[in-house]
């Protein structure tokens, strides 16, 4: 399959800002023994960072979704990333244990991974076993009734995200849909990637900015009030995230492709390749250094930018430096 430049730059910006949401994260959660001002910007940061998480299942869904379903070939992808999960999660396992000196209850290995952000691969596994029957209902529905299910998902999880304000639990789901944002995430991409948008870029660019803000405002009274982080405003069913979610995905899309230097091209192309092995590793350079240091010692404006970068590029030459030793150890057949 043809290399779509702008899905891959899209997966460069989710990746950098994945590592930026877990720095800020660092931050974020040393409230109240952090500044204000060091509180906000990482609030900030961490809010319009959070896009990266529905845009990797935007891409997702942008690039398999409409594809003709395969059972078989769809059960050894599965199969494939279920193998590459119980990997992770053992060696995460392991790095807790070793170098962590954290305990781990395997009670609850269902519900919640030896890492945390390895909650990412428990979700896509859950798309990929049902992928032949997504991609056959979504190849089956017109556009209206496309639309009618993205309206469904709409009320199902930004209904239960605002009735959690209240304390009332949804008892009875809509049927096939529940309240899986993350399904509705990979769907949205495939609308979004295939059909005209009637939006301006600079609407989208607006929405973006004022959602992010409220976001960030949300958080910050919150905390401020409690004297303590809350984070709910950052959950991804937030309708004001996904919002930001879609603009970023559409402006990303809309970028021209003429005249982008070939150096930042080549750039794309490498960290694209390598962006999940990124996603995956991050964590024990991130690990390693929370471990080592006080992070949020460092000033938030220059502390949270030389993290990411040192993480980053760690993270970046881990994985292409694996990537040569197993060319080397196992190199390709000869055609």
């Amino acid at each position: 399959m043809q290399r779509n430049f702008h899905l891959d730059q899209m997966r460069v910006i989710a990746c950098i800002m994945v590592i930026a949401i877990h720095v800020c994260n660092i931050y974020n959660r040393a409230f109240p023994d952090l500044p204000h001002t060091d509180y906000i910007i990482a609030a900030l940061i961490n809010a319009a960072s959070r896009v990266s998480v529905p845009i990797f299942f935007m891409i997702s869904g942008a690039l398999m979704a409409g594809r003709t379903p395969d059972l078989e070939k769809s059960l050894k992808r599965f199969f494939k990333f279920l193998a590459i999960t119980v990997f992770w999660c053992v060696f995460y396992w392991v790095w807790g244990r070793v170098y962590l000196q954290k305990s781990y209850d395997f009670h609850d290995l269902l519900t919640v991974p030896t890492s945390k952000h390895l909650w990412y691969l428990y979700a896509l596994l859950a798309i990929y076993l049902a992928l032949p029957l997504i991609q056959t209902l979504i190849r089956n529905l017109s556009d209206r009734m496309l639309n009618y299910l993205l309206i469904l998902f709409g009320i199902s999880v930004f209904g239960g995200y605002l009735l959690d304000f209240i304390s009332v639990p949804i008892q009875y789901p809509i049927a096939l849909i529940a309240e899986n944002q993350y399904l509705g995430f990979f769907i949205l991409g495939y609308v979004l990637y295939h059909r005209e948008i009637p939006i301006r870029t600079g609407i989208c660019a607006a929405l973006f900015t004022v959602s992010v803000l409220l976001v960030t405002a949300g958080t910050c009274w919150k905390s401020f009030t409690h004297n303590a982080h809350k984070d709910v405003y950052f959950q991804y069913r937030n309708p004001l995230l996904v919002l930001a979610a879609a603009c970023v995905f559409l402006i990303l899309l809309r970028l021209p492709k003429n005249g982008v230097p070939r150096v930042w091209e080549k750039f794309v192309h490498h960290v694209a390749d390598n962006s999940f092995g990124i996603y995956i590793f991050h964590a024990v350079f991130l690990n390693a250094i929370d471990h080592e240091t006080h992070m949020p010692e460092v000033p938030a404006w220059f502390g949270i930018v030389l993290f990411v970068a040192v993480i980053f590029l760690l993270s970046d030459l881990s994985v292409t430096l694996y990537k040569r030793a197993v060319r080397v150890v196992l190199p390709s057949r000869s055609r």
